[in-house]
């Protein structure tokens, strides 16, 4: 088996302890709790591999909607709309458009179906699902060890590197809320927050960490995760 493929993060400092990246084809699993930003790690990394390495990629947001993304994205100076190869799809109107019918529709079944019809007409590589926990309180869940390996597979099938978030609590010693997606996942990065003492005063830093990557060669300790000059970068303290 040679070597995967890989698709670059562009965080400084995280390729370089990943061997180049993740390996293409996975699902991938970021997690952390609200404010360690999440969405802007994911959209940062679609968002340069279609400028800069000719991907299409996909942004898929449960709650916001596209406007405001777009406009907190633009703020980072990751302004999607030149980008005609990265399609941001902003479900919140959906769900309120079909609010009458979303207690008994498969969001699971949906979506899938969405990725397929997107790969098919336009051509895919990378897609983000933020997130999740958004994805849980549409879906009736009976069985969700079942469910969720069922739809992490079908994820696995389409061919796409994936990126799912999922939003956990500080402190959480599980990286999802029914304790089985880490298992289904390929790789996962794990991001904390952090409140430290300096002089008279509390900062608040956030942290990344590689909590695991199959078929790569990486360390599991964390390291301060900073935005320097609009771009993510991981320092050694």
């Amino acid at each position: 088996m040679g070597e995967p493929k890989r698709i670059k993060t562009y965080v400084r400092g995280l390729d370089e302890r990943t061997m180049g990246g993740i390996p293409a084809g996975y699902n991938v699993l970021i997690a952390g709790p609200s404010g360690s930003m999440k969405t802007s790690l994911v959209f940062s990394i679609i968002y340069h591999n279609v400028k800069n390495m000719g991907l299409r990629g996909m942004f898929i947001s449960f709650e916001q909607n596209t406007d405001e993304l777009v406009d907190q994205m633009a703020s980072l100076a990751m302004d999607p709309k030149p980008l005609k190869d990265l399609n941001v799809v902003d479900l919140a109107e959906f769900r309120k458009e079909t609010k009458d019918e979303e207690e008994r529709m498969d969001w699971f079944e949906a979506l899938i179906a969405l990725l397929k019809r997107y790969k098919k007409e336009d051509g895919l590589d990378l897609v983000a699902i933020d997130s999740l926990d958004a994805l849980y309180s549409l879906t009736h869940l009976p069985n969700p060890r079942k469910q969720l390996f069922h739809f992490f597979r079908e994820l696995k099938e389409l061919g796409l590197t994936t990126f799912v978030i999922s939003e956990i609590p500080r402190g959480a010693s599980t990286f999802g809320k029914y304790d089985v997606e880490e298992f289904l996942s390929d790789a996962i990065i794990h991001l904390r927050i952090r409140e430290l003492e300096v002089g008279q005063t509390t900062s608040v830093r956030r942290f990344m960490g590689i909590a695991k990557m199959r078929r790569t060669n990486h360390d599991t300790d964390y390291y301060p995760f900073l935005i320097i000059d609009n771009r993510f970068e991981l320092v050694s303290e």
